[in-house]
């Protein structure tokens, strides 16, 4: 009995008198827990709640107690897919707080939205020797780039941009909106600021803007304002309209919305089916005509108009070509200055030579119309004028009720009086190159070529140009001393028709405008000096015509000098294709 009492096992800790300790002894450390739990405290804060999907939102987290806080770990948590988060910094704070040292730790993120909409966040997770803590960061709304809702009134606000055509036809026109959408007036004084891109690849055309308007969008009433842009394209290819944006005064700063980026394929003119007459307008168009008076006299000049008007770009807009018209001497066109943006208008002067009917052709215009996508033309209707006879004129219209004796007398006259003048002419034209010496401009001499070939094929070349130039020297010194071109725009028509009738003589001119002219000198080999002085003057010709202003007798004196010298140059220049 006693050997088996020797051999038991103690077990100090269970005895009577050591109970109370150990109880004493779990509670405390239990509390001791208890305590240092209630001491440390973690946050998550997210700022701004609200954000656009090209912006970012900050997180910021702490974990700080009134203890020393050891061995902390980085928090655990994963937004993903609606937001990357990449780490900022983190920093260690110590402090003094109940004559201990604690320490608070804190940790930023940068919040990269993936996608729109609103989103609770997930619990962060915070781990301190042992001990789990959480801290909710809350919810997040992420708008598009364009869209902005005010926290205060809860309106909102958006932008939006469009086009007519993602593949324009080259200068065919196209319209460009800029949309404001809101639902609410932002509590501030200040006004939305737009900013429209600067459309470096197009011409652009500002438009009035329209009245603000209410309209009924996805389920919402929206206030509606536009800024509307027309464009033309100026080469082809992959155009991009970069974003506008809108600076909205939001209180304590200022919010930008922006609008998605519009691409463009730009198209260039179809060469199926495209006439050779077309000269580049590009649009919808219309052509009208009139003349300034429906009866004129055998001589004087009417004045014919021609507006183009329509929906396209006017820069792409040329003056168009009218058709030959027997008997009709042609001046212009010349653009009409103070028309509407939408409308050109071309004035041309037009001389009937006789008298009678003149009926003015359908004047065709040809464009290309982008919405069709085919060529067009666009036609005027005839126009017909009545021409009396000239009073003026030494022969009058002849009556066509009179007798064949009558008809074969005034023939007979005509054609004395035109041997006569051709004799005088002649002799005129011999005697003039055996006793000119030489001329300048002011005085309106010409001087002669010594080197020139003397004998017989000198003299026939001589005989054969003689004629017209020598008809423009008399015409000139007639009009010096006529005293019925007192009026400079007697003056400028009668100076411009003797240049006309020397270059119809010399170059076969068809038609009587300065750019035919051109055209013939520049075939005919005229240097580049004197096509240029006889452009001047007959310029100055139109001027004068059209606009008539004093001229004083030294500016006439001037004007036929230099005529003179012109037609003498000209002469000059096409001798080698006489001699050939």
């Amino acid at each position: 009995m006693e050997g088996w009492q020797d051999r038991r096992i103690r077990f100090p800790i269970f005895q009577f008198s050591s109970l109370p300790v150990f109880f004493v002894s779990i509670v405390f450390i239990f509390l001791a827990t208890e305590a240092l739990s209630q001491e440390i405290n973690v946050a998550a804060v997210v700022n701004p709640r609200q954000i656009q999907f090209d912006e970012k939102a900050r997180l910021d987290l702490t974990l700080s107690g009134d203890t020393a806080i050891t061995h902390i770990e980085a928090p655990r948590f994963n937004f993903l897919p609606a937001f990357l988060a990449v780490p900022l910094h983190s920093e260690t704070t110590p402090r003094l707080a109940s004559n201990k040292i604690a320490v608070s730790m804190a940790w930023a993120y940068e919040l990269i939205p993936q996608a729109i909409g609103d989103f609770s966040l997930s619990d962060v997770r915070f781990a301190y020797q042992g001990t789990t803590y959480f801290a909710n960061p809350g919810s997040i709304r992420v708008s598009g780039a364009n869209t902005y809702t005010d926290v205060s009134t809860q309106s909102v606000h958006q932008v939006e941009a469009e086009v007519s055509s993602a593949e324009p036809y080259l200068n065919a026109p196209l319209t460009y909106t800029f949309r404001y959408l809101y639902t609410a007036v932002l509590p501030t004084q200040a006004s939305p600021t737009p900013q429209l891109p600067t459309f470096p690849d197009f011409l652009v055309e500002e438009l009035p803007p329209l009245s603000p308007q209410t309209q009924r969008i996805r389920g919402k009433t929206f206030w509606v304002q536009e800024q509307v842009r027309r464009l033309y394209p100026q080469r082809t290819g992959q155009l991009v309209i970069e974003p506008a944006t809108l600076i909205l005064p939001i209180p304590g700063g200022r919010k930008m919305l922006k609008t998605n980026p519009l691409k463009l394929t730009v198209q260039p003119l179809p060469e199926t089916g495209k006439p050779s007459q077309f000269s580049g307008a590009v649009g919808e168009y219309q052509i009208s005509a009139y003349v300034d008076r429906n009866a004129i006299e055998a001589g004087r000049a009417l004045t014919l108009s021609v507006q183009i008007s329509g929906r396209g770009s006017m820069q792409t807009v040329t003056a168009p070509q009218l058709p030959a018209i027997p008997g009709v001497v042609v001046n212009g066109p010349n653009l009409v200055e103070g028309s509407a943006p939408t409308t050109r208008t071309y004035a041309y002067a037009l001389i009937p030579a006789r008298s009678g009917t003149l009926r003015i052709p359908a004047i065709a215009y040809i464009y290309f119309d982008p919405s069709r996508a085919v060529y067009a033309t666009a036609q005027t209707t005839p126009i017909p004028v009545s021409v009396r006879p000239n009073p003026n004129d030494a022969v009058g219209v002849v009556d066509t009720e009179s007798s064949p004796w009558w008809i074969w007398i005034m023939l007979f006259v005509v054609l004395s009086f035109g041997v006569l003048v051709a004799s005088f002419l002649w002799y005129r034209v011999r005697f003039q190159r055996s006793t000119d010496t030489g001329v300048n401009a002011t005085t309106g001499t010409v001087p002669v070529n010594d080197n020139a070939p003397k004998g017989r094929s000198g003299r026939q070349a001589e005989t054969e140009t003689a004629p017209p130039i020598s008809e423009a020297r008399d015409a000139l010194t007639a009009l010096a001393r006529n005293d019925a071109t007192d009026a400079a725009t007697a003056f400028a028509n009668t100076l411009a028709q003797i240049l006309y009738q020397y270059i119809e003589d010399t170059l076969g001119l068809a038609q009587r405008n300065i750019d035919t002219a051109r055209e013939v000198c520049v075939q005919a080999g005229v240097s580049e000096a004197t096509l240029e002085e006889l452009v001047d003057l007959l310029t100055k010709c139109d001027y004068h015509r059209f606009a008539p202003v004093p001229l004083t007798t030294n500016e006439r004196r001037t004007l036929i000098a230099r005529a003179e010298a012109v037609i003498s140059k000209i002469a000059v220049s096409d001798q080698p294709s006489a001699v050939s």
